[in-house]
């Protein structure tokens, strides 16, 4: 008895010190994280601007171009685009940001007395102490405001905003970036090459994927994410020009900066957008919204889905964790670097966990682990490919040989996930010909014993194509 009771003690005494060892080391790591602080971010833009750049380089080097001169194109392709975009549009932010803030005082005074008017309409309202107090509660919050703004508007004028002198202090690690990103760029094939063959024939097929992945994940994400954004933020612009949004350039730029922060950044942009156009109108406010949800709508439903193949997908609820502990760690740098990180792990994790398992988790109707699953000639998963999500980025990336490369299935997609639908009987019904329904087919052919037939055949053709081109794209050699 004593036996067994000593022995409970001793596992809570374990689990307890066990808990206090992780506190003590995960605080040790936090403070070696902000001491190398400046390190990490020497790395992570040499790293981010390779990433960027090696498209170019790959596809000039592939042409004959030789990788150096192909490292040194891609690189100053990035920095003009860089200095274009700020030499052309941070003057305009600039002006519109000192107008905005200018007119703040005077918009939350509008505001306030606009409250107090519809306020004096209800009685429970008029007759209570915050109702009474309200006006007196605007006027201290507008001085306030219009103090702030001041001091704000007179530093951009002045041109040594807080951000641009910060920047500033950091030009000579963001020149020591590129340099790292100008050899990263011109190297990393041989590099990885010489790491494979120190760490030998058993690991350097783990290595060479495991960096595939990485890249993949990360790079890949970083591009979409770019260029999505910068989509996002022009089809903003334009619509907020259309609506007559006095500010339609700056919250066109607010919106493809805040579309790099997934999940919340748009929420954020969207709610600015339409809270800025609420001080002018409340019609202004509605049309600011409906451009904010089509953007939106457009970037991420319609191209995102193209543009994004070439990165693993995050479940929203990692992604909302990934934010949350990257803001923690590094600040807004750490919002924006959290879901590549996030989703290189996952991809990492379902290498490492399919390889020593055999067991696949990747799946078409999954949740975590949603994608296309890849099987080999005798029906076993592919680990590195369905990490990896897709079996072109090895040859096209460069950094795994053709010959090393595995021979791959693609599962194709079910029919069921492209036709939402196919599973509803009764809207299935309506939608074939001679239905009455109210998703009634107004193209149908008017012969009910025909049409439905052909509708249904059409379905079982178009699933049996998608089976046969999916198998066909998914061959590897």
């Amino acid at each position: 008895m004593f036996a067994g009771r000593n022995e409970a003690v001793f596992g809570a005494a374990l689990r307890v010190w066990i808990v206090v060892g992780a506190i003590v080391i995960g605080s040790a790591i936090l403070n070696v994280l902000d001491v190398l602080a400046p390190v990490i971010e020497f790395f992570a833009v040499g790293s981010l601007v390779a990433f960027v750049a090696a498209p170019i380089v790959n596809g000039l080097s592939s042409k004959g171009v030789p990788r150096g001169a192909a490292a040194l194109i891609g690189l100053v392709v990035v920095i003009a685009v860089l200095i274009c975009v700020l030499m052309v549009v941070a003057p305009l932010i600039v002006e519109q940001l000192i107008e905005l803030f200018s007119r703040v005082p005077a918009q939350l005074r509008d505001l306030g007395d606009w409250i107090v008017d519809i306020s004096g309409n209800f009685k429970f309202l008029r007759e209570s102490s915050f109702g009474q107090n309200f006006g007196s509660i605007v006027d201290n919050v507008a001085d306030a405001a219009a103090g702030y703004a001041a001091q704000v508007a007179g530093d951009l004028g002045r041109g040594v905003f807080p951000f641009i002198s910060t920047v500033g202090s950091q030009l000579f690690a963001i020149f020591l970036g590129f340099v790292l990103a100008f050899w990263l760029a011109c190297d990393y094939p041989r590099m990885h090459r010489e790491i494979g063959q120190i760490l030998g024939e058993g690991h350097e097929s783990s290595y060479r994927f495991m960096v595939a992945i990485l890249a993949r994940s990360v790079g890949g994400y970083m591009r979409g994410m770019v260029i999505t954004s910068l989509i996002d933020g022009v089809l903003s612009y334009l619509g907020f020009l259309v609506a007559g949004h006095p500010y339609a350039l700056l919250m066109g730029v607010l919106t493809a900066l805040f579309h790099l922060v997934p999940v919340v950044g748009p929420v954020i942009s969207s709610g600015l957008a339409v809270l800025v156009a609420l001080f002018y109108s409340p019609a202004l406010a509605f049309w600011t919204l409906v451009v904010c949800v089509v953007a939106q709508n457009i970037t991420d439903n319609v191209l995102s889905p193209r543009i994004m193949q070439s990165t693993v997908s995050v479940h929203p609820a990692m992604s909302l964790t990934a934010i949350v502990i990257g803001s923690a760690l590094m600040g807004p740098l750490g919002m924006v670097i959290a879901i590549p990180l996030c989703a290189a792990l996952k991809g990492l994790f379902i290498f490492y966990f399919e390889k020593q398992t055999g067991r696949q988790i990747v799946s078409w109707d999954g949740a975590v682990f949603q994608g296309q699953p890849f099987h080999d000639d005798e029906g076993h998963p592919v680990p590195a490919y369905d990490a990896l999500g897709d079996d072109t980025f090895v040859s096209d990336s460069q950094l795994i040989p053709d010959e090393a490369a595995p021979s791959a299935e693609a599962e194709p997609r079910p029919y069921e996930l492209d036709n939402p639908w196919a599973k509803l009987a009764a809207l299935n019904n309506n939608l074939q010909a001679g239905g009455t329904g109210v998703f009634r087919n107004p193209f149908a052919s008017d012969d009910s014993s025909g049409g439905g037939a052909g509708a249904r055949q059409t379905g079982k053709d178009h699933g049996s194509a998608k089976h046969s081109a999916g198998r066909g794209k998914g061959k590897t050699s």
